[in-house]
């Protein structure tokens, strides 16, 4: 019986010496792999970033660029008449040489009214269009990877709300240059390309405060 007894602990010792064993390793299965998701979701929300930073970069130079050219579109749709004949008042004309000097190139100007004038020579409206292109690598990636689902649903509506704008803000770039070889009517005065430029600037603007929210918003995505 003193053996029986024995046996019947040490029975029930190596069993819960086992029971112990697999729930350890369960547990230390379970916390590496959980340490490992935590370390990708952090590695992707880091690439992410760093792609929203140098598309931000870019686009800044972009947004400028596109604001300088609504002025000067704007200037000429105000000022040129529909015989191409430039006429303005001197203060504004004066104003616009200083900010673009290189623009207009005037060999003459007559007197039409108090304070307004005729000018005469050309318009040196040279504009280039560099390859415009935000990428959107990384978050391509991750929407075709598994990681995905692991994600917070408010960093996937950010996410996605800034690849909705990325791609209206890309159409609307390549929809630019149709206005410039003739595939989009620029309508009178400059009218529908003022009107897309302006929106354009809209879009890249919310653009750019969505970037720069963005390391707050994925903040707690991992």
């Amino acid at each position: 019986m003193k053996n029986s007894k024995l046996l019947t602990n040490s029975w029930v010792i190596t069993l819960s010496a086992t029971l112990i064993g697999v729930f350890a390793a369960m547990y230390l299965n379970e916390w590496m792999a959980s340490r490992k998701l935590t370390r990708q979701k952090s590695i992707a929300t880091q690439n992410i970033l760093a792609e929203f930073q140098a598309n931000r970069d870019f686009l800044e130079g972009t947004l400028e660029d596109h604001q300088e050219l609504l002025e000067i579109m704007d200037f000429l749709g105000r000022y040129v008449n529909e015989e191409e004949d430039l006429i303005a008042p001197s203060v504004a004309f004066n104003a616009f040489q200083v900010k673009f000097p290189d623009l207009i190139r005037v060999a003459d100007s007559t007197y039409v009214a108090e304070g307004i004038y005729r000018y005469d020579g050309e318009v040196n409206l040279d504009i280039s269009f560099p390859h415009f292109e935000l990428t959107t690598i990384t978050w391509d990636a991750l929407k075709s990877s598994g990681l995905i689902a692991t994600f917070p649903y408010e960093c996937l509506l950010h996410l996605e709300t800034i690849s909705n704008i990325t791609d209206e803000v890309s159409n609307r770039n390549k929809e630019l240059l149709d206005y410039f070889t003739g595939a989009r009517d620029s309508g009178a005065n400059n009218r529908n390309l003022i009107s897309h430029l302006e929106l354009l600037i809209e879009y890249e603007g919310a653009l750019i405060n969505q970037y720069d929210s963005s390391e707050e918003e994925l903040d707690e995505c991992t």
